[in-house]
């Protein structure tokens, strides 16, 4: 148990997210991601680590490790888009290749809102991704999937408004075993239910023979960015998502709270098991100040972070 100002039945600490602060994607190059997105999505590079040894706590591992990362973000800025936070790892290597299987539990795909689908598709195809699927979503777009060179999955939706060669970060597609057990866990986290429903038609997923699938829409209330929860039902959703924090692909999602301790303290006294106790870390070499975190998987064994970045840094 931490000490904290705050009143511990604030919503604010019991449902404490506040909003996305970044993606995090592993490989063995940070440098040639970023420029990748940097080059077919529009993205900016807006900050870059040293790959020098540190405290695996950082990043809710055990012991030293050797990695950098580049932080990326849409046209929007850092006070309002999450960013991609970019790790390349050295020591641990990168390890595994990203799941591509819809079925399979865990962080599935990247989406990504573009002014013109189809340029969008070309441009990012003439950068050696590959096409993967294409469909209407449950959620009423078009969906374009490619995989990205190293394999990961990107979904694009045409939205207008967008820049011209910009795009938005979007939305996180995630695959649940179970949303009657995943949805408590997430709306303890702060995540609002915008829509759910079944659909049978998984043409966007890669997926042609008619299927029975559920889905939940959640966002957090600070921004746009939503979590697209699907459950396999036939077939059903089977696996957990990557053990290893260094695996090849999308592993983790940090967002905003309040104050990281006394979230830690709330939901934990309401039965929520952490990964990581809370504790204040340094990000060396960027102009972030010190600051909270702790870790919390959802019921697939995905990690979530906590990071204690307070409403007027993003005025």
């Amino acid at each position: 148990m931490v000490e904290s100002g705050y009143d511990m039945s604030d919503d604010s600490v019991r449902r404490p997210g506040r909003r996305f602060l970044h993606l995090c994607y592993c490989c063995a190059d940070a440098d040639a991601v970023a420029a990748f997105f940097a080059e077919g999505l529009g993205l900016k590079i807006v900050m870059k680590t040293a790959p020098e040894p540190s405290d695996g706590e950082l990043l809710g591992m055990d012991g030293d490790i050797v990695a950098w990362a580049v932080f990326v973000y849409d046209y929007r800025g850092g006070r309002v888009s999450p960013s991609i936070e970019i790790h390349g790892w050295v020591d641990p290597e990168v390890t595994g290749t990203p799941s591509v299987d819809p079925f399979e539990a865990g962080l599935k795909a990247l989406g990504f809102a573009v002014p013109d689908l189809e340029a969008a598709v070309a441009k990012l195809l003439a950068l050696g991704c590959t096409e993967f699927a294409s469909g209407v979503s449950p959620f009423g777009a078009t969906v374009r999937t490619l995989l990205d060179p190293l394999g990961t999955p990107i979904e694009l939706v045409e939205e207008a408004g967008i820049p011209e060669g910009r795009s938005r970060m979007r939305h996180l597609r995630v695959t649940c075993t179970d949303l009657a057990t995943s949805l408590p866990f997430y709306d303890a986290l702060g995540f609002d239910v915008i829509d759910q429903g079944t659909f049978s038609d998984a043409g966007y997923l890669g997926v042609e023979l008619p299927i029975d699938a559920r889905y939940a829409r959640l966002r957090l209330p600070d921004e746009p960015y939503e979590v697209h929860l699907v459950q396999g039902v036939a077939p059903a959703t089977h696996g957990r998502h990557y053990a290893e924090p260094y695996h090849l692909g999308i592993y983790r999602a940090a967002m905003g709270v309040d104050d990281t301790r006394a979230s830690y303290d709330a939901l934990t006294a309401d039965g929520l098991v952490f990964d990581r106790v809370a504790r204040v870390v340094e990000l060396k070499g960027t102009p972030v100040p010190d600051m909270w975190i702790t870790f919390i998987s959802d019921p697939d064994g995905i990690p979530y972070e906590f990071v204690q970045r307070p409403r007027s840094a993003f005025a």
